[in-house]
């Protein structure tokens, strides 16, 4: 599994979206999409893995806050 935290947009830093990827980033189906922030001026984004059942995405978001929360990942493997 691969997962990608970025920007959903092609024309702002907004919609920052988590993304997962089940066959090593051939292809990411959108239904698996997690939009953690909607609005635009989000800032840089990181991932880490917190515990063999977790994730931890820390992000700048659009509010001008510094974000962190933890995914499980049954969340994103829907």
């Amino acid at each position: 599994m691969l997962l990608f935290f970025n920007p959903n947009s092609t024309s702002k830093r907004n919609q920052l979206t988590l993304k997962v990827s089940q066959d090593d980033g051939n292809t990411w189906p959108a239904d698996q999409f997690i939009l953690l922030d909607e609005f635009s001026g989000s800032g840089y984004s990181c991932i880490t893995s917190v515990d063999n059942d977790t994730i931890g995405v820390i992000y700048e978001g659009s509010q001008a806050h510094l974000i962190f929360e933890k995914i499980n990942i049954s969340e994103i493997m829907k």
